[in-house]
């Protein structure tokens, strides 16, 4: 039998902007983003003047194929610009030298955390 893997994505006008938020579940393919790119590039074209803050949640992340690494990097590469805050929510040293790395690339502020009411609040914050 083989195993649960998918992105989740739920976006969120707020008054500050928008939120867009991201839940990674096993190990990742290039179908599963093939799936979401559609729904981020349609939230972020209507808010294309808004403020935007991502979380995401990689603590049920198992791992994704080496081409979906590098597909990574060119997603954040393309978004790089439009996102002010990022917030990433793991439970590995793993994935916190991840999130380090990724936000190298991406634009703006990212900070790995280990609660997701911690990283929410972050967000919320102005600055």
């Amino acid at each position: 039998m083989s195993e649960f893997h998918g992105i989740s994505v739920a976006t969120e006008v707020r008054e500050t902007g928008l939120l867009i938020s991201f839940k990674a579940v096993g190990r990742l393919t290039h179908k599963d983003y093939l799936v979401i790119l559609p729904v981020v590039d349609q939230a972020l074209a209507r808010h294309s003047h808004a403020s935007v803050v991502a979380l995401i949640d990689i603590t049920e992340l198992t791992g994704w194929e080496l081409g979906e690494a590098l597909h990574d990097i060119r997603i954040a590469f393309q978004y790089s610009e439009q996102f002010t805050k990022t917030a990433v929510i793991g439970n590995s040293r793993l994935q916190h030298i991840s999130s380090i790395v990724g936000g190298w690339i991406l634009g703006g502020q990212t900070r790995y955390f280990a609660h997701r009411n911690v990283a929410k609040n972050w967000l919320d914050a102005l600055g």
